[in-house]
């Protein structure tokens, strides 16, 4: 079998399980434009890795824009437990049908939220292996930004060694620089650090997510809800999704 049939294959399994947006990098991203440490380099933890398949699943407005909510809970659950349940799926597939190693790795994985307190960074990136892979950019919330809805998606990835041909960076710059993530965090996390990212403070936003939970409401999601890049924009440009009592009403009650 071909390469090129291998990756088709891999891509077409993806989407039948339910992979919106699906794109891969190469390991070598890590170090050839390195970011991070090398101590999160993939090729540096799995040293049998070759490629990144990252997939990624929308979130749907209307929920999100109730946040922080029990509404909005639920669909951060259960796109963690879709995206887990397909990305385990797919390394199945490539380890069972395609005989190569694979696994995945989960979309959250920390014990309790307030273990990011003291140790906020991930083991693995899924927002920089969505960056290498070319499913978009990343933009001043540290959101990755994609064409196709904005940084309202959930994102997974597997790792293999499976010889697929990474896909082309995004070369557009799509975070557009509004500020709005800056300005509408309830935490006040964020704070202009010169050209590129914003300087995040993640303990602001690491406290916050516990006094919400707390609340019994959360995620928060302000700085993904509120970013108007994304071509899903377009179907609520025209209309109010969610009015200001009804966001009060799903914070107030349960489902």
């Amino acid at each position: 079998m071909s390469d090129a049939q291998l990756k088709e294959d891999v891509y077409r399994r993806a989407k039948e399980l339910g992979a919106e947006l699906i794109r891969s990098c190469s390991v070598d991203s890590w170090h050839l434009e390195p970011i991070q440490s090398p101590e999160f380099w993939p090729e540096n933890i799995w040293p049998w890795a070759r490629s990144v398949i990252v997939l990624a699943i929308p979130l749907f407005f209307p929920m999100a824009s109730t946040a922080p909510s029990m509404l909005y809970q639920e669909q951060y659950d259960t796109s963690n437990r879709i995206m887990d349940d397909m990305a385990y799926r797919l390394a199945q597939y490539i380890m069972v049908e395609k005989k190569y190693r694979a696994f995945f790795f989960p979309r959250d994985c920390y014990d309790n939220i307030e273990v990011l307190l003291e140790k906020s960074a991930a083991a693995f990136s899924h927002v920089l292996a969505g960056y290498y892979a070319g499913m978009g950019t990343v933009g001043d919330s540290h959101n990755l930004i994609t064409k196709e809805y904005g940084p309202r998606v959930r994102i997974v990835s597997v790792i293999t060694d499976a010889p697929i041909e990474p896909d082309p960076k995004c070369e557009k710059e799509l975070c557009i620089h509004c500020r709005k993530c800056l300005e509408v965090c309830p935490a006040g996390c964020f704070s202009e650090n010169g050209p590129g990212p914003y300087l995040m403070h993640k303990d602001k936003c690491t406290q916050y997510h516990i006094d919400l939970v707390k609340q019994h409401h959360w995620p928060c999601g302000y700085c993904a809800t509120f970013c108007p890049v994304g071509e899903d924009m377009k179907l609520y440009r025209s209309v109010t999704a969610v009015t200001e009592r009804g966001k009060e009403h799903c914070q107030y009650y349960g489902s």
